[in-house]
């Protein structure tokens, strides 16, 4: 029976992110419009000690974003408006309408991807009749190119220039090359790989002569060999990491190779999870629950600078920072909401030496977080695992942790805790109960505070899990991570 639940939760996941794509895709939202803005305009920032949000035009619906390295940000949005926006002045610098203004359409066009090449030129998706666009920023000029759907997601290798990307609808993986030949003008040659029906490849990473594919109706990773024959490139299959009852793959967005470890957003468990080529063992490392959303649904990997990826949550309204050198979670609340909702749908994400920048859809806005800026307090436990009887009888276990006050930064605001595991798919705890020793401590409180976990079983599935535990002052969450193997 649990077997058969199980699949059943699977299930629902999988058609409810296909559908939500669908949704996105279907240039069906209708929504008021603006007249084009050609020229600066300042915008409305808001500020929380970590993030600044800027307000975008009404109706941007803002997705694929980058930072490029002179201090603009490039935006698109499913206005079908290219933005640039100055990052050093705090306001859009100029507007670019994506394609003919003379057949301009009347639903949002999502634009999930944007880069930046070698020679400085901008590569946007969107869906519709022309999936690909290459933008001049120097002669502020589009060209358009056909690919069997708009690309999902694009990585640029940074030795030869080509631009990798996957196709979500085309099911296929593609490669861009600039070709030039004498006494021409530069031209660019696309190609595309079938990788499986219904397989919807989302992320992609390459490493070295191979490109890893995040397959996330397909619940694989994949692995293939770059092959290149003088001028011809194709790929060969060299690796699969599969949705079976060992690794139990589910809906995977996107994926980070690092050594021995493949780090994959999982968005069918709201979990960062790692496989690990040695052992060929999954870890899960659950997100934060939070009070109005049962899923967080992690999207983008995005590597830092400092040891670590960064995530943007579709449903959790967070930005995430996993520390793969201490194993922990520092999660950022975006602090706007829509007028008519409570998501703010963060679908695009880019990094930079000093910043995060993110995409809002469902606000118009987009944000940025200052990564130098110290968070006031902090979480450990020296507990790493635990063993827990499938039935304690009324026995707790208990898990010793403790928040630490950072004395350079003034706090007056309260502490509270949060558990999430990685036993199903709504980060909750099955058969089991949490109860903290404090539920909540104050400012005056905070300074090497010692709370107790206290887990109580009453027949829970037996197996081997990650529990969080995470401490929250509104703003950021911080989170540790215990092994608990349940016998």
């Amino acid at each position: 029976m649990l077997e058969l639940k199980k699949t059943k939760i699977i299930t629902i996941f999988a058609i409810s992110f296909v559908l939500i794509l669908l949704f996105f895709l279907s240039s069906q939202i209708h929504f008021f419009e603006k007249n084009n803005t050609s020229t600066s305009e300042p915008v409305t920032k808001n500020h929380t000690p970590y993030i600044d949000e800027y307000d975008l035009p009404v109706g941007s619906l803002p997705n694929g974003i980058i930072a490029d390295k002179k201090g603009f940000v490039w935006i698109v949005g499913s206005d079908s408006n290219l933005y640039k926006f100055d990052s050093r002045l705090d306001k859009i610098d100029s507007v670019y309408f994506i394609g003919d203004k003379e057949f301009k359409p009347k639903g949002s066009i999502m634009g999930w991807t944007i880069i930046q090449d070698n020679d400085e030129m901008i590569w946007l998706s969107q869906s519709g009749a022309k999936p690909l666009w290459r933008f001049d920023p120097i002669n502020e000029k589009f060209t358009s190119y056909m690919t069997s759907a708009a690309p999902f997601q694009m990585k640029l290798d940074e030795k030869n220039g080509n631009i990798w990307f996957t196709t979500l609808g085309g099911n296929t993986i593609g490669i861009i090359q600039k070709i030039v030949e004498p006494d021409s003008e530069t031209d660019y040659k696309i190609t595309e790989f079938e990788v499986g029906n219904d397989s919807f490849p989302s992320g992609l990473f390459l490493e070295n002569d191979n490109v890893w594919i995040a397959q996330v109706v397909g619940n694989k990773l994949l692995r293939f060999k770059i092959v290149n024959d003088r001028d011809m490139i194709s790929i060969e299959k060299t690796f699969e990491i599969s949705n079976d009852s060992k690794t139990d793959v589910h809906s995977p967005t996107d994926i980070f190779v690092a050594g021995n470890e493949v780090w994959f957003a999982e968005h069918g468990t709201s979990t960062i999870s790692q496989y690990n080529l040695d052992t060929n063992q999954v870890k899960r490392f659950p997100t934060s629950a939070n009070s109005f959303n049962a899923t967080t649904l992690p999207f983008w990997l995005k590597e830092s600078y400092n040891n670590g990826l960064w995530i943007n949550e579709h449903t959790g309204n967070k930005i995430a920072f996993f520390n793969t050198t201490n194993m922990t979670l520092l999660e950022y609340d975006i602090p706007s909401r829509p007028h008519d909702g409570t998501i703010v749908y963060p679908l695009g994400l880019t990094v930079t030496q000093d910043s995060v920048w993110f995409s809002e859809w469902n606000t118009d806005k987009i944000g940025v977080i200052d990564r130098n800026i110290s968070i006031p307090f902090d979480i450990s436990t020296d507990i790493s695992q635990i063993t827990i009887p499938k039935n304690t009888a009324g026995k707790p276990v208990m898990i010793d942790f403790a928040i630490h006050k950072n004395q350079e930064i003034v706090y007056e605001k309260p502490i509270s805790f949060v558990v999430s595991s990685s036993m199903e798919h709504a980060l909750g705890l099955v058969n089991m109960t949490a109860k903290f020793s404090n539920d909540m401590i104050s400012p005056s409180e905070i300074e090497d505070s010692k709370i107790r976990l206290l887990i109580e079983s009453d027949f829970a599935p037996v197996g081997n899990y990650t529990l969080a535990i995470s401490a929250t002052d509104g703003l950021i969450t911080k989170s540790v991570f215990v092994d608990m193997m349940i016998n």
